[in-house]
């Protein structure tokens, strides 16, 4: 996982001799850009030879102090280097430390959390109409904005994973029975704990844990951040505490736009890589163009049609995960955008490649993972004919693997201007530098 890149410059504190301050400077370019740092990066980026209390700590742009909190992401009770100090930020950002107490500050709470039964609902205070719901299942939904009042988006984060839960091929080579689920199926994982913060004046933090007892020692652990603006960030990490064989660990949404209009369109960039379209020797823009997807220079097309592929039934599949895609309304004059922190670079090797995360979309699903389970048309087209068929992917006891999203629901009037705004969120995201 990549570090925000920080520098540390040491003050002093006007007016007294003896008392001191420390800044460090988080790169942000963009308007209304989420901003988390775990607290044990700000204390190395501080200096552990500086001591300060968190209550003592600011956030400013521009020299004007934002709202920012520090949310109990650990759940252990205390102020901890596994907790979070989230804020929103439109350029660059100050994070100043005192080693005096400084007067309180409070910042008013941005958002609302209710509940209605077992649903936890979470409402932004600034008159956009966003709202987001958490069922007993620990996962959002994205229910309003603006006057529409529908599902918007599903299960964010839900985790669908298939292998080999018996597999000895550590021993013998032998995989056994494969079987595949979703973390709501029976039999897929055990639900452990939700837990939703207090909301604050940047965002609420929803916690909420899995565990597997058919693919053994497979956890996942959620912290999905609801902002006030229109934003839900979904952090997943899996973690293997045993061996495990798997041929599919994808994060996804569900009913993208396409539950409160079915026809929305679902708009992507150009893959780097497609196979079908290596497969066919032309690129993916000319793939998506000949089946009349591409219009003023964007590949749009209703969420509901699978484009008729070159085989199988998804719209796309065995495709590059990109900086972005979003779901457009022309109906509702809105957009569902998916962007992401990260994005992967593309091997050479195919089977390298495709032992990573890709993009499917597939039964109005936004998947992003490892599928490896390889067609056998593979083998009739030169560009992948020697691709490995079927092998799983090995994972060690102690791996972590971690889907980084955010789902911004913002007012649109065409798929070109859905897609010029993804683009710009995916760069703003990209632009928090994470270095060392």
């Amino acid at each position: 996982m990549k570090r925000l890149a920080i520098t540390a410059s040491l003050l002093l504190l006007a007016g007294s001799a003896l008392a001191e301050t420390r800044s460090i400077t988080v790169d942000v370019q963009g308007d209304n850009v989420p901003v988390v740092l775990d607290l044990l990066s700000v204390r190395n980026a501080v200096g552990a030879d500086f001591p300060f209390d968190w209550a003592d700590l600011r956030v400013s742009v521009d020299g004007q102090d934002i709202p920012f909190q520090i949310d109990d992401t650990d759940l252990n009770g205390r102020v901890s280097a596994g907790d979070q100090l989230a804020f929103v930020a439109s350029g660059q950002a100050t994070i100043t430390v005192s080693d005096e107490p400084l007067d309180p500050v409070s910042h008013e709470a941005a958002l609302e959390v209710t509940t209605d039964g077992d649903v936890t609902v979470i409402s932004s205070l600034s008159g956009n109409g966003f709202t987001v719901e958490v069922g007993s299942e620990g996962l959002a939904r994205i229910t309003g904005y603006g006057d529409v009042s529908e599902t918007l988006a599903a299960e964010l984060g839900i985790l669908r994973f298939a292998g080999y839960p018996e597999s000895t091929w550590w021993a013998d080579e032998q995989y056994g029975p494969h079987e595949e689920y979703t973390i709501l199926e029976d039999g897929g994982a055990r639900f452990v704990r939700t837990e939703v913060l207090p909301a604050g004046p940047a965002r609420v933090a929803v916690i909420t844990e899995y565990a597997s007892d058919r693919f053994v020692g497979l956890t996942q652990r959620i912290v999905t951040s609801v902002y006030a603006g229109g934003d839900v960030d979904v952090h997943s990490q899996v973690t293997f505490g045993g061996y495990s064989d798997m041929m599919k660990l994808q994060h996804m949404a569900t009913s993208v736009l396409s539950q409160a209009d079915p026809e929305a369109q679902h708009v992507i960039p150009g893959f780097r890589r497609l196979a079908w379209a290596d497969q066919l020797g032309v690129s993916s823009d000319d793939y998506f163009a000949e089946r009349d997807a591409v219009s003023d220079g964007v590949i749009a097309f209703n969420s509901n049609d699978n484009l008729s592929p070159l085989y199988w039934g998804a719209a796309y599949i065995f495709a590059s995960a990109e900086p972005w895609r979003a779901a457009y309304s022309d109906d509702l004059g809105i957009a569902v955008i998916e962007a992401a922190y990260e994005v992967p670079e593309i091997a050479e090797d195919y089977d390298e490649w495709l032992s990573g995360n890709t993009w499917v979309f597939e039964s109005q699903e936004f998947r992003t993972g490892v599928f490896k389970w390889i067609a056998d048309e593979f083998m009739s087209y030169d560009a992948t004919s020697d691709v490995t068929m079927n092998e799983p992917n090995h994972y060690l006891p102690g791996t972590v693997i971690d889907f980084h999203y955010l789902y911004s629901v913002r007012d649109a009037d065409s798929a070109a201007d859905a897609a010029e705004q993804a683009a710009a969120l995916a760069a703003a995201l990209a632009s928090v530098n994470l270095e060392e």
